[in-house]
Parts: structure tokens; C-alpha cells; sequence
């Protein structure tokens, strides 16, 4: 079972940040909050990810601290890690490296199945790839495309 990991949020609108990760899918986010009156808590948290997880799955909160927010950020994760199966994190892998497989079609500049009348279109990688077939060929050709 993977563990938690946190990685830096490198965005500079949300300095001081980290994104939480369980193996390879990004499941929330600890950080400290922007424009928020200092006689208030400075540090968010959100657990849950999309897709995934029903929305109404997903949770957060504010912390006056980093350790408060990370608590309160764990005990909100051992409550929804139980209710997901593998199929919740495949599908966040699915959109993770569809998003990516895009980009680079873009990238190069080759067209996708959609935006041609006939259906069909090149893949970067040289494969004839249609409306139908192109779930398949992110899958079974680019899976993990978008892994940082």
C-alpha cells in the first residue's frame, strides 16, 4: 500500500504550499492561504481528488498551523481512503495522462480524431488512431504520459 508523500507546490500565487500524494495520484493539497486577515487561520488543507472521488467525498479546512493542517488533513484521509477502490485512482490516472497525451498532440501539432471530418488522425508516435480507438492507444501506448 502506498504511502503518503508531500511534494512542493512550486506555484508562486500559493506560496508555502505542498501537494500530498499516495502513490502516484495526487490526493489534496496543505498550504497557507492568500489575502486571509492575520486574526484568522493562515493554513488550508483539501483531501479528495478529481476525478476519483464524488465530490461530496471530498473535504477541507483551515489550521492556525502546518501541523494542525496536516492532522486535521489525515484524519479526513483515513476517512476516505476506505471507501476507494483502485478504480477511483485508475481514473485519475486516465484524465492525468489524457491531459498529457493532448498537450503533446497539440504540441506537435497534430490534430486529434475530433477535429478532423473522417474521424481519424495521426498520433505523435506515428499510430492511426480514431474517435473510438483513442482511449485505448492513451492506455495501452502513453500510459503514465503525465507522471511528473
Amino acid at each position: 500500500m502506498p504511502q503518503l508523500t508531500r511534494r512542493r507546490d512550486k506555484d508562486p500565487h500559493r506560496p508555502g504550499g505542498w501537494f500530498i500524494w499516495y502513490g502516484d495520484v495526487r490526493v489534496g493539497h496543505i498550504g497557507t492561504q492568500a489575502g486571509v486577515p492575520l486574526n484568522l487561520p493562515q493554513w488550508a488543507w483539501s483531501c479528495g481528488f478529481y476525478p476519483g472521488c464524488d465530490p461530496r467525498q471530498q473535504s477541507n479546512g483551515t489550521a492556525g498551523t502546518f501541523e494542525e493542517a496536516r492532522a486535521g488533513f489525515e484524519v479526513a484521509w483515513n476517512r476516505l481512503l476506505p471507501t476507494l477502490t483502485e478504480a477511483h485512482f485508475e481514473l485519475w490516472r486516465h484524465d492525468r495522462d489524457w491531459t498529457a497525451w493532448k498537450n503533446r498532440m497539440w504540441d506537435a501539432s497534430c490534430r486529434l480524431p475530433t477535429q478532423n471530418t473522417n474521424g481519424i488522425s495521426r498520433c505523435f508516435c506515428g499510430a492511426e488512431i480514431t474517435n473510438s480507438t483513442i482511449g485505448r492507444h492513451i492506455r495501452e501506448t502513453h500510459r503514465g504520459i503525465g507522471v511528473a
